[in-house]
């Protein structure tokens, strides 16, 4: 414990990183929230933290429909099925760094491309 806690202050010290930090990920907000909502089938809410929590608004698809089809690309994001005080249908996932965040975001329009053309075709 004593050396965990002696890193916790030693990385509290790097101001630089920390503000480098933060900057990335104010910056990858913005960028996440308007990209979310070129995705007319999500409902992003404007990110206050490290992550961002996105209602599905299609019906039909499920938040473990979108877990299950990113975990298949090694993309993550948290099925909030489990939430309570949410209801509907539920996505969350972490601000990361701009190139897997970018993946990600390619993931949901791929996973809303599909089940909209298997829809089409039915």
């Amino acid at each position: 414990n004593s050396i965990g806690a002696y890193a916790g202050e030693l990385m509290l010290q790097d101001t630089d990183y920390i503000k480098k930090t933060r900057e990335l990920i104010l910056e990858e907000h913005k960028k996440i929230h308007k990209a979310l909502l070129d995705i007319p089938e999500l409902h992003p809410y404007k990110p206050m933290a490290n992550f961002v929590l996105v209602k599905i608004l299609k019906e039909g698809v499920t938040s473990f429909d979108v877990f299950d089809f990113l975990i298949r690309r090694k993309l993550m994001v948290r099925d909030c099925a489990s939430f309570t005080c949410l209801e509907g249908e539920f996505i969350r996932f972490c601000i990361m760094n701009p190139e897997d965040n970018k993946r990600l975001l390619e993931g949901l329009k791929d996973f809303f491309k599909q089940y909209n053309a298997k829809k089409s075709e039915s």
